[in-house]
């Protein structure tokens, strides 16, 4: 029999992460095909600005506004009746949302009308660092979690383990090309978001930075405001603003990066981390904080993790590598690493969360 799901997202830009999974998830499920006994629409209450990222769903799109003030009004006064009017429409088996409001009030509108849709929360962000409220976490049936630290979060806040399906991202991992490495492990990536001392965190790297001796240098990919550009730039010796280059945000950042020994990760939280799964599939050794709650279980023989904080660990780190008292792991070993994240065995933990396999 064939099962109807829903997945339902708030407006997101087009640039972050969670559009990457949701993007890879249609490639790695194949949401048009229905052979596998699922079809699959994607709802978004509030549009994107860059709609591309949606292009592989059968999909229904409210375009709210990109004005924040405007979307809050909406999302107050509209959010429950669009819900609702999806609920009453599509009739899903399962109803999956990525934000707790939504999924919230699916659980208590399918109540209302008394439908046996299971409301599924999955959530792409750490709980407790995003301060997820407990009532959200009673208002779902069950819980997609990115990581085994999110699914860890989940319990100590009293979800049952029973409800809690670990199904990591979706990152593809077959289809990629191995990025040349420098011999002298001595050419640096960072690609993200690029803040201060926010999530990402990319003063810490600076601080770091400063400090390496010897010849090396760190590429920047990412968004980044004038004023945090001019902050971290302020921040570097020269020895450091030498070395470091802002290349900008692109879409498809892979093509764009030729060489690469390490990438580097200093968020004070991630959900898993996907750019270390992407960067790791194409053979560049890895060194991320030990922040909650993915990292540490992308990185294993194939890089390093530091204390969140803890500049001395992340500098120790950077200078025996550029020093060679490092070796990195080899581009097979760094290559390896991470085929549990791979469509098809993505694919395979979805369905077990549907008892389909």
């Amino acid at each position: 029999m064939n099962k109807k799901v829903v997945i339902a997202i708030p407006y997101l830009t087009g640039k972050g992460g969670t559009e990457t999974v949701i993007k890879n998830f249609s490639q790695a499920l194949n949401v048009k095909d229905t052979n596998k006994g699922i079809s699959w629409k994607l709802i978004s209450f509030g549009g994107t600005k860059y709609p591309e990222w949606l292009s592989g769903w059968n999909k229904k799109v409210y375009n709210f506004t990109e004005s924040r003030y405007i979307q809050l009004i909406a999302y107050i006064f509209l959010l429950p009746f669009l819900v609702a009017v999806t609920l009453k429409k599509e009739k899903p088996d399962y109803f999956i949302a990525t934000n707790p409001i939504i999924w919230s009030i699916a659980f208590i509108e399918i109540r209302l009308f008394s439908m046996k849709t299971k409301v599924g929360a999955w959530y792409h962000y750490s709980f407790k660092m995003k301060h997820v409220k407990k009532r959200y976490l009673q208002k779902a049936d069950f819980f997609w979690a990115i990581s085994l630290g999110i699914k860890n979060e989940l319990i100590s806040m009293g979800v049952s383990s029973k409800k809690i399906y670990v199904i990591y991202n979706p990152v593809n991992i077959s289809n990629v090309s191995i990025v040349k490495r420098s011999k002298k492990q001595n050419h640096f990536i960072y690609i993200g978001r690029i803040d201060y001392d926010g999530q990402k965190n990319v003063s810490e790297l600076i601080k770091a930075f400063n400090q390496v001796t010897g010849d090396w240098n760190c590429d920047f990919y990412g968004s980044v405001t004038p004023e945090t550009k001019s902050r971290l730039l302020e921040l570097a010796n020269q020895h450091t603003k030498e070395r470091i280059s802002f290349k900008g945000f692109y879409k498809n950042v892979w093509d764009h990066i030729k060489e690469a020994d390490v990438l580097l990760l200093t968020s004070k939280y991630e959900g898993l981390g996907m750019v270390l799964i992407e960067a790791a599939a194409r053979g560049i050794s890895l060194i991320s904080s030990d922040c909650p709650v993915g990292p540490k279980e992308v990185i294993n023989n194939n890089g390093y993790l530091y204390m969140p904080g803890d500049v001395e660990q992340l500098l120790l780190l950077l200078n025996q590598i550029v020093s060679f008292k490092i070796i990195i792991p080899s581009l097979k070993q760094v290559e390896e690493s991470v085929q549990k994240f791979g469509y098809k065995k993505y694919a395979s933990r979805i369905y077990s969360s549907f008892n389909l396999n």
